[in-house]
């Protein structure tokens, strides 16, 4: 077990105050949330009852200080470079990152050596998707001989509560969708058929790595197929547009159109004894970004109760599904379905 704080960077924020929130609750160890914005900062603090330091993640002058009590440490805002990364393994400390980006992970990947030498321990893809993704392909894979190739459906919820961050990283990935590539996924019991449009989350680059599967390949759709229909098409447009890029920001926070339903839907083609399967899971809940700091908490709770080996680790290669859902809440309103 690590000594030391956990400290949260960005633990004002969508995401980050509920994780922080959770670790609070879970007293596994004293929580303190770190920011620039001082005002934003003391506010969160005296709200969930925590310590606060600033640190401004473009100011390595600020790192020491916040990082002296630390035993972890949880990322939950956008970074352009590996540099505080590497300040976090040097010291031998936890590092977790929500982020989604997979050029981030790989750059994370290249501290290994570091992470090794000094005993630092990195965790990537802590959430929704990445995370929960990743180990539903893992526990699907296992049941086969071989595998074929792998498909994820991410189904998010129009009406639910999403951060800037996650908005401006979604509208950008609109950008590289092409027209007349909708494919179809089931979703719900009893299974329903979705469009689906591929999208490039970072969990299909991360499997192809940790666990070899080739052909991997992550989609997203929204609350209904109507629906996702016409959001496909009006989110291409707006990402096309810096002007109704700006717009569609400003109104987000206020037009509930859909629903706060998040679901997964994974299907692994294989061979079993000779024999073709494909083997898929469901999870249904509420909530992405609930979901998110539920599973990111979790993975801080694992790693400081556990011996992980110092280096880069995946959410993959240190859990499964089957070691992870015992410990979630009745109240998370999560379930799974094989």
């Amino acid at each position: 077990m690590e000594n030391g704080e956990i400290l949260i960077v960005g633990g004002y924020g969508h995401v980050g105050s509920q994780i922080a929130a959770r670790l609070q609750a879970a007293a596994t160890a004293p929580v303190r949330i770190a920011g620039r914005d001082t005002d934003r900062l003391a506010a969160a603090a005296t709200r969930l009852g925590c310590q606060s330091v600033q640190l401004d993640l473009g100011a390595p002058d600020t790192w020491p200080k916040a990082l002296d009590k630390a035993g972890c440490v949880v990322v939950c805002v956008d970074q352009t470079d590996t540099g505080f990364a590497a300040a976090v393994l040097e010291r031998g400390l936890v590092y977790l990152d929500i982020t989604a980006d997979d050029d981030f992970f790989r750059r994370i990947e290249h501290l290994e050596g570091l992470a090794r030498a000094k005993g630092g321990r990195a965790v990537l893809s802590v959430g929704l998707a990445p995370g929960l993704t990743n180990l539903l392909v893992k526990a699907a894979a296992a049941e086969l001989d071989t595998i074929e190739r792998a498909r994820i459906g991410i189904l998010l919820g129009i009406g639910d509560a999403h951060g800037p961050a996650a908005i401006d990283w979604t509208l950008h990935n609109f950008k590289k969708t092409r027209p007349g590539t909708i494919e179809h996924l089931p979703f719900g019991d009893p299974p329903r058929q979705y469009p689906v449009l591929p999208f490039d989350f970072a969990d299909q680059h991360v499997l192809r790595r940790t666990l070899k599967i080739a052909d991997v390949q992550t989609f997203m759709t929204f609350d209904t197929p109507l629906l996702s229909r016409v959001m496909f098409a009006v989110l291409r447009r707006v990402a096309a547009s810096a002007m109704l890029t700006r717009l569609f920001k400003a109104l987000t926070p206020y037009a509930r159109l859909g629903s706060d339903r998040t679901a997964l839907s994974v299907e692994v083609h294989g061979t079993k004894a000779g024999q073709r399967i494909v083997r898929r899971m469901k999870m249904e809940g509420r909530k992405e970004a609930r979901i998110t700091a539920l599973i990111a908490a979790m993975v801080v709770e694992h790693v400081l109760r556990h011996d992980i080996a110092p280096g880069v680790h995946h959410i993959e290669q240190i859990l499964s599904i089957d070691m992870l859902t015992p410990h979630i809440p009745d109240d998370a309103g999560i379930t799974f379905e094989i």
